[in-house]
């Protein structure tokens, strides 16, 4: 099962992406060890090593010294949250979290340092959330962000704040995209 695939159905469990393989599967992810004290210090993750959490860790290449770590914190219901890490070897002692966009009705553009029901694809190097604000799915935001040599680049941002089951995902209007400057 591929993630686009998890992600049409709109549920999330079990689907692990590793990185070239693009392809859902249950193979343990090496966590190093700075990262794994950060996830162990954060109060917000006291599950980190619940199975179905641990099943759903993400490693990903993204450059020569680079790696991703998309790492599951807690569930809820209907959301699993992600604390997202890019562990940069020549730099072990600079780790922090990836810090995001995120956006609501009630106070416009905000910075989060989590992404929810997020996958990533390592064709494309785009990292991407389905933030769900209800089991149904009808409303929320799917944020999308390429990696580009040092950090995520907002790519683009789907939004829909009324949880009235008029819209799904695929029709939720595009509040932001990437365009890249004429030179």
């Amino acid at each position: 099962m591929s993630p686009k695939t998890c992600f049409s159905a709109f549920y999330f469990a079990g689907c692990l992406v590793l990185a070239g393989a693009g392809l859902a599967t249950a193979a343990p992810v090496a966590v190093p060890e700075p990262v794994d004290r950060l996830m162990r210090a954060d109060k917000e993750c006291q599950d980190y090593d619940a199975n179905h959490l641990r099943e759903a860790r993400v490693a990903a290449k993204l450059g020569k010294d680079q790696m991703l770590y998309l790492l599951p914190c807690f569930t809820g219901a209907y959301n699993m949250i992600y604390r997202v890490f890019v562990f940069d070897k020549r730099y072990p002692d600079e780790l922090k979290r990836s810090v995001f966009a995120g956006f609501s009705d009630e106070t416009g553009w905000f910075g989060q340092d989590q992404l929810i029901n997020a996958e990533y694809d390592a064709k494309t190097k785009i990292l991407s959330a389905f933030e769900k604000g209800r089991g149904l799915g009808d409303c929320g935001a799917v944020p999308e962000y390429k990696w580009i040599e040092y950090n995520w680049r907002m790519v683009r941002y789907r939004y829909w704040g009324k949880c009235d089951g008029s819209r799904m995902p695929e029709d939720w209007p595009v509040i932001y995209r990437f365009h890249k400057p004429r030179q």
